[in-house]
């Protein structure tokens, strides 16, 4: 195996850190007067002129609201444009909890939990359908307003940069918010990857496109070693191994992290991410 095939494929894990880094460095950008990414990755204005918005928020506030606007629908569908071409890959890519989940992974556990990963990926379906229909009877988007990673996240690094600005900041909204993301970081050292794999409501939404997307997983011509590394590196459970003779898989629980990829690309270079159909 040549070094630039498996460097390549290094790069590429590390290539999806510095994008996520550099979306925060745009969202960052706004403070200093700069509108490139104005408001955080549920729904923001680019370039001053696009709005974009979350399928999911979008559902929320339509059910919430009960009222349909036009305007609501276009800012979606950037994102469903993107969505179709990348799938899940949100993710893997752009989601700041997959950063920090990766620290928390890192730790040693005194334990071992597997029940949890016994729980299938499909009962998130039920739990965003419980969020939305939650949302219709207080006519507030909960999950999008109080409990989204997203929502927390970004208004805990407004709050932040408020501080140290020296800026009026809502206390009790900050620390509310910070420690969601505490509970997450909690809940990931415990349950490794619970919510991406079933509890996040967004994942599941995004995990509809890899049905469609141009970007999936490709099996290339080859002798499978059934060493099962695909399986084991995969954090998010896809079966990869055991879909070989299908030549492609869609799984709606794969986010497109490479690790797959990279742990094949040093054995039996097999698995690929084929864009196009």
């Amino acid at each position: 195996m040549s070094l630039m095939s498996l460097s390549f494929w290094k790069r590429y894990s590390f290539l999806r850190r510095w994008i996520l880094l550099l979306v925060i460095f745009l969202f960052l950008l706004q403070f200093l007067r700069i509108k490139f990414l104005i408001g955080g990755l549920s729904g923001s204005l680019f370039l001053s002129w696009v709005k974009i918005l979350d399928p999911f928020a979008f559902l929320e506030s339509l059910v919430a609201s009960k009222t349909f606007t036009i305007d609501a629908l276009w800012a979606t569908i950037p994102v469903i444009l993107v969505y179709l071409i990348f799938g899940r890959a949100f993710c893997g890519w752009v989601c700041p909890m997959d950063l920090l989940f990766s620290w928390v992974n890192r730790l040693k556990r005194p334990f071992e939990v597997k029940f949890a990963e016994k729980i299938p990926s499909k009962v998130g379906f039920i739990i965003a359908g419980l969020l939305l229909l939650l949302s219709f009877l207080i006519e507030i988007p909960i999950f999008s307003n109080y409990l989204s990673h997203l929502t927390n996240f970004f208004r805990s690094l407004t709050a932040l940069v408020f501080l140290i600005a020296d800026l009026p900041v809502d206390l009790s909204l900050f620390a509310y918010s910070v420690m969601s993301l505490i509970i997450l970081l909690i809940l990931e050292f415990c349950f490794p990857r619970l919510w991406c794999r079933v509890l996040c409501p967004v994942g599941k939404i995004y995990g509809l496109f890899n049905k469609v997307s141009l970007l999936h997983l490709r099996y290339k011509d080859g002798e499978c070693l059934q060493c099962a590394s695909c399986d084991k590196v995969c954090y998010m459970k896809v079966k990869i191994s055991q879909n070989i003779e299908r030549r492609k898989l869609r799984s709606q629980d794969c986010i497109f992290c490479g690790n797959c990829v990279e742990t094949c690309e040093g054995k039996a270079h097999l698995i690929k991410f084929k864009l196009g159909v």
